[in-house]
């Protein structure tokens, strides 16, 4: 998908990163913050006993006053 987005929205302002949860070692050492991490069809591929630990990471990456989003349930048909 993110190859998909780069042919979508090639624009040098984006700057495209690869990393995984529950680690992100690559966010964590960027020093970059966010206003919202969107979690979309992600979180329940954390295992149950490791997602503690991969929150607590995802909000040391938020700027202040920021949100983590997750969408959650069935996805939409089609």
């Amino acid at each position: 998908m993110r190859a998909a987005g780069q042919r979508l929205h090639p624009d040098p302002r984006i700057r495209w990163t690869g990393d995984a949860l529950p680690e992100l070692p690559g966010l964590l050492r960027s020093g970059l913050g966010f206003d919202t991490v969107l979690l979309s069809a992600v979180w329940q591929h954390v295992p149950p006993g490791q997602r503690a630990r991969a929150f607590r990471k995802l909000c040391t990456l938020l700027k202040p006053g920021g949100g983590v989003l997750d969408r959650h349930g069935a996805a939409p048909a089609g």
